[in-house]
């Protein structure tokens, strides 16, 4: 991806699988992987959720460059916030300089 095109330093997050003491699966976050990229990230929409607590969600689009190993289970962290990727990351080509990898993420608030 073109550096214009690429502004923020996007830190993609990986956590490890395991199980815990009953054998239910979980993720260690404490103990995540990091890796340091420079991509684009854009907010798309905004909601609030009042019916039981205040809760804000707002969504992201984030462009990283191509080949970027970065999953539907891993987070992001951006401008200091914390961002949950969700979806599979899709692969966009077409124009060499403008090829990336595409997803959504979102953080949540509340």
């Amino acid at each position: 991806m073109a550096l214009l095109l690429a502004p923020h330093t996007v830190t993609v997050v990986r956590a490890p699988e395991g199980f815990d003491a009953e054998g239910n699966s979980s993720t260690d976050w404490s103990s995540a992987e990091r890796m340091t990229v420079q991509g684009q990230v854009e907010p798309a929409a905004s909601s609030e959720n009042r019916d039981n607590r205040d809760q804000v969600a707002t969504n992201y689009l984030v462009r990283l460059p191509p080949r970027t190993d970065v999953a539907a289970r891993d987070r992001l962290e951006w401008n200091g916030i914390t961002l949950e990727v969700t979806g599979d990351p899709l692969p966009w080509s077409g124009l060499a300089l403008l090829d990336h990898i595409q997803l959504t993420a979102v953080c949540i608030k509340g």
